[in-house]
Order: structure tokens, then sequence, then C-alpha cells
């Protein structure tokens, strides 16, 4: 016994939406899993700079010796 085309066709858009709603989900906690590395990276870095004695200045990390005093070589 064969089913009618109209429940087919009704069963292959609730897979269609289930799949977008997965797809949204995955999509979603990649984007916060991404935002969580960010902040652990710039969590790690703080603690490396500030362990090299660097103080937190503020949002951007401000260069204190002259910029042009020494530059190296190229060889």
């Amino acid at each position: 016994m064969r089913l009618p085309a109209l429940f087919r066709k009704e069963r292959t858009e609730v897979q269609r939406q289930a799949q977008d709603r997965a797809e949204k989900m995955f999509a979603q906690t990649l984007r916060r899993l991404g935002q969580l590395c960010g902040r652990l990276a710039d969590y790690v870095d703080s603690q490396r700079l500030s362990r090299a004695g660097y103080e937190d200045q503020g949002r951007y990390l401000e260069r204190l010796d002259d910029a042009g005093a020494t530059k190296p070589e190229k060889h």
C-alpha cells in the first residue's frame, strides 16, 4: 500500500524544518565557542604579560620605550 503524496510532502517538510533547526543550533554553538575561545586567549595573554612585568593600561597595550631607538639590522 502506497501513501498519498500529500503525506510524504508534509513529512519531508517536517524533516527539512528539523534539519534547519539543528543546523542553526550548531552554528550558534560554534559562534559561542569562538567567543569563549577568544576570551580565554585574552585571559592567557593578560596573564603572560602581567608575569612579564606589564601593567594593565586599559584596552590597548602602550609601548613605553622609544619606537625608533633600536631596530635590528637585516642580514
